[in-house]
Parts: C-alpha cells; structure tokens; sequence
C-alpha cells in the first residue's frame, strides 16, 4: 500500500479504515475463551474451593469420598463425605461392626501424627447394601494421657468439627467388613486417601 500522499485523502482513508477496524473488533469480541487444559494450576476461588475426591470399586460396590475445601487455613472446618454404592440389582449383604462399615483416620505427613486409629465395637451385625450410603466424617479413637500430643488430641476430639493444623494431611476412608453373613467371609478390601493441604 503507498503512503496518503496528502491531507486532501485523509478522508478517504478514514472512511474505510474505520469499518476495517470495527469489522476486526466484532471478530474478536465473537470468538469464545480458549479453555484451560487439563492438568494446569487452577487456583480455587472463594466460591469453588478446591476438592480433594477419590472413586474405588471392588466386590461389586463403589466407595466415593470427597474433602473440601483441598486448601485452606488452620483451624478452618473440612467437610468429609463418603459413599457407598452397590454397583448391581441384587443386595450384597456384608457384617462387621454395629459401628458401621465406613471409618476415617486422619494422618499428617510431616511427622506421622495421627488423630486417632479407626476404634469398632466387637459386635458382629448385619448390614445390607441396596441404596448408596452415605457416611459424614466422625472422629474415633483414643490416647494415653502420657501421650506428648494429649492436650492436642483432647481438644481435637472434644471438637465435631474437623479442623487441623498447618501440614500436609492424608484422610484415610475404607469400608471395613467381611463378604456374608457371621463375620467369617472375606474381608472387604475397599479403601482409598485424601490429601489436604493446611497453611498456617
């Protein structure tokens, strides 16, 4: 393109840049966000906190379980949700404890800490699998009072809530059971971690 040789053409040359630039404009107003690939950092926002969630199958059910928020602040609460599927028409019936069949344990990585073993009651009950079960987190275990962590352990049980402090943390989840009636069948051997990460 040669150069407007003089002002007597700026006119000209206004009246069809500007549709060239109005017409580039709308192109790009009309072209939709490119989306994130997998696998990039997202960093959660205030309104879509990270999750931390994890699927295992066996023996004809699902356990799911999820966390959330994945990060967050010491003392802030986590919301622990597990769940148990029965994967096919027929009910699969399972025995353990009058406890339940899900359990929690809680462990940090840094040092090991861990606040508390899954405890069960020594009864043997029936429990049938038609619909999904759904399980909240709850605390189980206990500590010696010679234990360097007790002061620790007492206030984190006495609080339903589950709140940690600053460290990278695995919340353990397994279906603890036998396959049949009486306590005697094969264990079921279904259980999976969940990592959160807590800042100071």
């Amino acid at each position: 393109m040669e150069p407007v040789a003089s002002a007597r053409r700026s006119g000209d040359v206004q009246r069809f840049v500007l549709p060239a630039l109005l017409a580039l404009l709308a192109a790009a107003c009309s072209q939709s966000p490119t989306p994130t690939p997998l696998g990039s950092l997202v960093q959660p926002g205030p309104t879509a906190p990270e999750l931390a969630a994890g699927t295992v199958s066996g023996h004809g059910m699902t356990l799911s379980a999820a966390a959330e928020p994945a990060v967050l602040a010491a003392g802030q609460p986590i919301e622990v949700e597990a769940t148990v599927t029965n994967d096919g028409a027929d009910p699969i019936v399972l025995s353990g404890s009058g406890s339940g069949i899900v359990f929690f344990s809680v462990t940090r990585f840094e040092d090991g800490l861990t606040l508390g073993d899954s405890l069960r009651t020594g009864d043997c009950v029936s429990h049938v699998i038609r619909e999904p079960i759904v399980v909240p987190f709850f605390k189980s275990g206990g500590w010696s009072e010679d234990d360097p962590n007790a002061d620790f352990l007492r206030a984190y049980f006495s609080d339903r809530e589950l709140r940690l402090p600053s460290g990278t943390w695995r919340i353990d989840v397994a279906v603890l059971a036998n396959i049949g009636e009486g306590c005697t069948g094969p264990p079921v051997d279904l259980g999976l971690s969940l990592i959160v990460t807590v800042a100071e």
